[in-house]
């Protein structure tokens, strides 16, 4: 059966396809490369030649770190499928990609300042601020993206009603619950009475007693800013459940990304 001219057994194949045979028997499970033929006695796997070619695709499409589920549809499906599995994964990478950068841009922000949490911290007694506010929610992933659309999205609408824009425009970002889904408020400060508004509904921030720092540059890098007013409340047995505040002070529309200030308030409240 082995020496069949049409048939490789999987050790054969495997080296001709450059697969491992635990790949291969892997695909076979997950019904991506099942084999030609399976020796009903022995259990011995056999390959067609003409599956290298699909084999081939598998390890090239593997390599460029595409899920399985992604290549069966590629494989399987027709020129338009392939099409829509191949937009995707480039949408999936390019998020992927762009969070590397993130991630790499904090870590030398760390490293230039020498410390995990580069920041000063201090306690103020934040105002109440009545302003129109404009829900959504949000993963990790997207806050900042999300989160400065409903900014601008906010404060169109505040300036549609007729008032001029005021500051502060302010963020507040609740703690994520168990899927890791983050409710954000965007918020842009009005006088009383509220205009007659859209989406955005007018809302009273409660005055508060906050720890506060100031972050200086990206809005990506703001999670450093927020990990220290976790750690310094944390030390002194304050309850972090409260939902963080942004401020900002200035716009990437007016100042370069490097110049973008930003106050990070976390209300404090007694834990237990």
């Amino acid at each position: 059966m082995s020496d069949d001219a049409n048939l490789m057994p999987i050790g054969r194949f495997a080296r001709a396809v450059r697969l491992s045979v635990k790949a291969l028997r892997h695909y076979d499970e997950e019904g991506l490369l099942v084999p030609a033929l399976v020796d009903r006695q022995t259990g011995y796997r056999y390959y067609a030649r003409d599956q290298a070619r699909d084999a081939v695709m598998i390890a090239m499409l593997r390599s460029l770190d595409l899920p399985l589920a992604s290549i069966r549809a590629a494989l399987g499906g027709s020129p338009r499928d392939l099409e829509a599995v191949l937009a995707r994964e480039t949408e999936r990478l390019s998020a992927e990609l762009e969070q590397r950068r993130r991630a790499l841009r904090t870590l030398e922000r760390i490293a230039r300042a020498g410390t995990l949490a580069p920041y000063t911290i201090a306690v103020r007694e934040e105002p109440a601020h009545f302003v129109a506010r404009l829900s959504g929610t949000t993963t990790a992933e997207r806050l900042v993206e999300d989160s400065t659309a409903w900014v601008f999205a906010v404060m169109e609408e505040v300036a549609r009603a007729g008032r001029p824009a005021r500051m502060p425009i302010v963020c507040l970002t609740e703690p994520p619950d168990t899927d890791g889904a983050l409710v954000v408020y965007a918020c842009a400060s009005i006088t009383p009475p509220p205009p007659r508004l859209g989406r955005a509904k007018p809302f009273e921030i409660p005055a508060a007693t906050c720890a506060w720092t100031l972050h200086r540059g990206s809005y990506d890098e703001l999670g450093l800013a927020h990990h220290a007013l976790f750690a310094w409340a944390q030390e002194r047995g304050h309850d972090t459940r409260a939902a963080v505040r942004e401020i900002y002070l200035n716009s990437p529309n007016e100042v370069a990304e490097e110049a973008l200030e930003t106050e990070v308030l976390l209300p404090l409240g007694d834990a237990g």
